[in-house]
């Protein structure tokens, strides 16, 4: 009989690190894991009330594992967020703080309760009597029942953001590492297909020289090509690249696209200056302006437009948008293909609290906004 797929070793494991996004497996593992937790709770709640009556342990495990499930989610959101290390760390500090006094309010009618309705030792009985000295606000006003609550709270806490911070520092490096992976691939799969650069140039500067007399559209044509390849082979292999040789790339390829469409596209190209000392991963940009035309101009067989900007905002802000026409019959299901989804990764990658990407699609438009600071 075949082993389930939930339970062989490398989904398990994938499971775990938090690299498997599958809803229904990672749901089971939080509710698995809380149980757990849970289980834990009731042998510290037995320190506290004694063991003498179930009700009154499973009560104390009951609050501490609720109010510990809304802290470590209330921070787990706050990671998720992007804010600065400065905006994440006073967040998380507001939670913890809360999550304090929340526990403390808590505690106070609780252990009351317990010890008035259930059976408990001296011990416990003391306990109460300690930690309510001052009324309600007793954690608040006295050391050493301020130092309790926190410890408790720093026990039942260092497990599940101890697990939560271990995955999130691996899944940052897997991604990294798949990025590095997919990035040589490309870079394998290019060397393979592409011509000697001397000899391809070379024979394209032979086909421009020998039309550009009698041609002039289709020597405009290659001339754009040539500029693309060039960028391509010999500017593209940095980390980064100026944004306005980008847009350059970007240049070349429109003017490909408007001699392939004629007369029945109109495309509009407005890129500021101020935008030239910025910089960009190579090769950025260009899939979602060829995502235009490929689900654009390429699927409309009347006058269809693409309209692309570039500006700089608040002077720090790079915002590059481009939106165009949509066809009316075809269907887009494939509309957002393997380009968008891999420039998408490299963008949480590369800037996971600098940027912002806005897609939407309306019934006659699709719009993209990138915004990277």
């Amino acid at each position: 009989m075949e082993i389930p797929a939930i339970f062989r070793s490398k989904r398990l494991s994938a499971i775990l690190l938090g690299t498997d996004t599958n809803a229904y497996a990672r749901l089971a593992l939080h509710v698995v894991f809380w149980l757990c937790i849970f289980k834990w709770f009731i042998m510290q709640a037995q320190w506290i009330v004694g063991n003498i009556d179930t009700t009154s342990y499973y009560l104390v495990a009951f609050q501490k594992n609720v109010i510990i499930i809304a802290c470590f989610y209330a921070i787990s959101y706050v990671l998720g967020r992007k804010l600065s290390n400065l905006g994440i760390g006073l967040l998380i500090l507001a939670v913890l703080v809360l999550t304090l006094i929340v526990y403390g309010l808590t505690s106070y009618p609780l252990y009351h309760y317990i010890n008035v309705y259930y059976t408990t030792p001296s011990f416990f009985q003391r306990f109460v009597k300690n930690t309510s000295t001052q009324g309600l606000w007793t954690f608040m006003t006295n050391p050493s029942v301020t130092y309790y609550y926190i410890e408790q709270l720093g026990f039942a806490l260092f497990i599940p953001l101890s697990i939560k911070i271990f995955r999130i520092s691996y899944r940052a490096n897997f991604d990294k590492l798949q990025l590095e992976k997919d990035n040589l691939l490309l870079e394998v799969g290019f060397l393979r297909s592409q011509i000697n650069p001397h000899f391809l140039f070379n024979t394209l500067n032979s086909v421009y020289s020998l039309i550009e007399d009698k041609d002039e559209v289709a020597a405009n044509m290659v001339y754009s090509l040539s500029d693309m390849m060039r960028y391509s082979l010999y500017q593209a292999n940095g980390k980064d690249a100026a944004v306005n040789k980008e847009l350059d790339f970007i240049k070349s390829y429109v003017a490909i696209q408007k001699i392939r469409h004629s007369k029945r596209l109109t495309i509009t190209a407005d890129f500021s200056e101020e935008v030239k000392d910025f910089r960009i991963p190579p090769l950025l940009l260009i899939d979602f302006v060829e995502n235009a035309f490929k689900h654009g101009a390429d699927q409309i067989s009347k006058e269809a437009w693409v309209n692309i900007s570039a500006t700089m905002v608040n002077r720090n802000e790079f915002c590059f948008q481009i939106s165009n026409l949509k066809p009316e019959t075809v269907a887009r299901s494939g509309a957002v293909g393997i380009g968008i989804a891999n420039a998408k990764r490299r963008l949480n990658i590369l800037y996971p609290d600098r940027h912002q990407l806005t897609i939407v699609e309306t019934a006659e438009t699709y719009n993209v906004t990138l915004k990277i600071w």
